[in-house]
């Protein structure tokens, strides 16, 4: 039984340190990419990312999101399966930092509407939303999702 409690402490002091390895290299990429105007993506378009924004916020699949490059904004639209309803949204990019809104609506861009960055970390795009209450919620993905 000792042994059991020992390998479960165990397991669970590396999964702990591996989840602060990946936060200590989250804050890192977003400090640089703060002092960025414009990011280079490697192996994501924007179309991706504006997708998998969208997919992170309104908590759908990204495969049923698509993303269309409009001037200097993305139309990202999505059909719900549970109802058939189009959604259709409005983003911008700005270094990291990503904006949103109703296709038809205001900018989310209050003090009181979620902040949302994005980071690519070797074959993974993490879309961070941090909220007024200073909670946050990191959703990653991979190419092709």
């Amino acid at each position: 039984m000792k042994l059991i409690i020992t390998i479960l402490i165990f397991l669970l002091s590396i999964s702990c340190k591996q989840n602060e390895e990946k936060k200590i290299i989250i804050e890192d990429q977003i400090q640089k990419t703060n002092k960025v105007e414009e990011v280079y993506l490697k192996n994501f378009s924007y179309e991706d990312v504006a997708r998998y924004t969208m997919a992170s916020i309104m908590s759908q699949k990204p495969k049923i999101i698509t993303a269309i490059k409009k001037d200097k904004l993305y139309h990202v639209s999505y059909i719900r399966k549970s109802d058939r309803q189009k959604f259709v949204y409005k983003i911008k990019f700005k270094g990291n930092k990503i904006m949103w809104g109703n296709m038809d609506g205001r900018w989310r861009d209050s003090q009181y509407d979620e902040k949302l960055s994005f980071i690519e970390v070797n074959n993974k795009i993490s879309i961070i939303q941090v909220f007024s209450d200073s909670s946050e919620d990191i959703q990653e993905y991979k190419k092709g999702e």
